[in-house]
């Protein structure tokens, strides 16, 4: 190598240590200014990032997707206290309290900043789009619409970002907006679904077929991992809610024969064989966890409820 292009390297390389050093102070030395501000030091994890997006941008001096990665390893570690924090303060088992678009503890202020701030450093990464899109309606509507046309704008090949707009849409009973954004998406693909699902929203969004074919979608184009076992939970949700209803009309049946409940699941083997409900072997009928339902008999009649120990998200 050339004495020329040594130089030249040890240059570039002397650069790209100040920019990154440069950087990494500039980040510090928000954290320092945050913890120093009396209006956010309720909790210090629970601040908002104090830098403004675009300063941070300009900061990173092309080291956006490292900047990006670091806040939203942040974002993460924020949502998973919040989630450790709920379970604690409703007495539910971890598994209950993870549901990812009913967390209710986070503060919108610090998870809106967090979000913008990741989608401002790295527009391409698409991941912080389709988890805001399910964790943030919960605690800021319009900062989720905002967020997600924001990485449609940036991202107009990525056509399945509209359906998370249309899912938070359809979640606040919006249904024609739902249905506009899924045309939309439409018209950059073609996923006949997408059509399909435009047509049942403006038909009856209320329909338990359209909201299952929304997590059923949702699930299939997730590329976040979390989204895709959040939208597994709600379709188990869904199985179970049409489960117990199709128990439930079975022992409406079977007192109206016989003027009285059953005494075990056993006396209902055939009628929920029929009603398309899972059953062990003892004739116990099953929930899509392969836990048993429970038969619940008081003097005032007799109902179908989730075991204790059932993993089955419980709305």
């Amino acid at each position: 190598m050339s004495a020329a292009a040594l130089s030249a390297r040890r240059r570039d390389l002397a650069l790209a240590l100040v920019v990154t050093l440069g950087f990494g102070a500039a980040v510090t030395m928000a954290r320092v200014l945050d913890v120093a501000r009396p209006t956010l030091r309720a909790v210090i994890q629970d601040e908002a990032p104090y830098l403004a997006p675009e300063t941070a941008r300009r900061l990173a001096l092309g080291f956006g997707g490292l900047a990006a990665d670091w806040y939203w390893l942040n974002a993460l570690q924020y949502v998973g206290r919040k989630i450790e924090e709920q379970a604690r303060s409703t007495r539910l088992g971890f598994e209950q309290a993870v549901q990812l678009d009913r967390i209710k503890a986070v503060d919108s202020r610090v998870l809106v900043r967090l979000f913008d701030m990741i989608a401002t450093l790295d527009p391409r990464f698409t991941g912080v789009y389709e988890f805001a899109a399910v964790v943030l309606p919960a605690v800021d509507v319009e900062a989720a619409v905002m967020l997600l046309e924001k990485g449609i704008r940036a991202n107009p090949e990525e056509w399945y970002l509209h359906q998370q707009l249309a899912y938070i849409f359809w979640q606040r009973g919006d249904n024609l907006a739902a249905a506009d954004a899924f045309r939309r998406g439409s018209r950059m693909t073609t996923a006949r679904w997408m059509v399909y699902m435009a047509e049942k929203l403006e038909a009856k969004g209320d329909d338990p077929d359209v909201a299952r074919a929304m997590y059923a979608r949702m699930y299939e184009q997730a590329q976040d991992e979390q989204v895709r076992q959040w939208a597994q939970r709600r379709l188990m949700e869904l199985r179970s809610l049409q489960e117990r209803s199709a128990i439930r009309r079975a022992l409406a049946a079977h007192v109206a024969a016989r003027g009285q409940c059953p005494r075990a699941w056993t006396e209902l083997a055939a009628a929920l064989a029929a009603g398309g409900v899972p059953t062990s072997p003892q004739g116990l009928p099953l929930d899509p966890t392969g836990t048993p339902y429970l038969l619940v008999l008081t003097p005032l009649g007799c109902d179908v409820t989730l075991h204790p120990l059932s993993t089955v998200p419980r709305g």
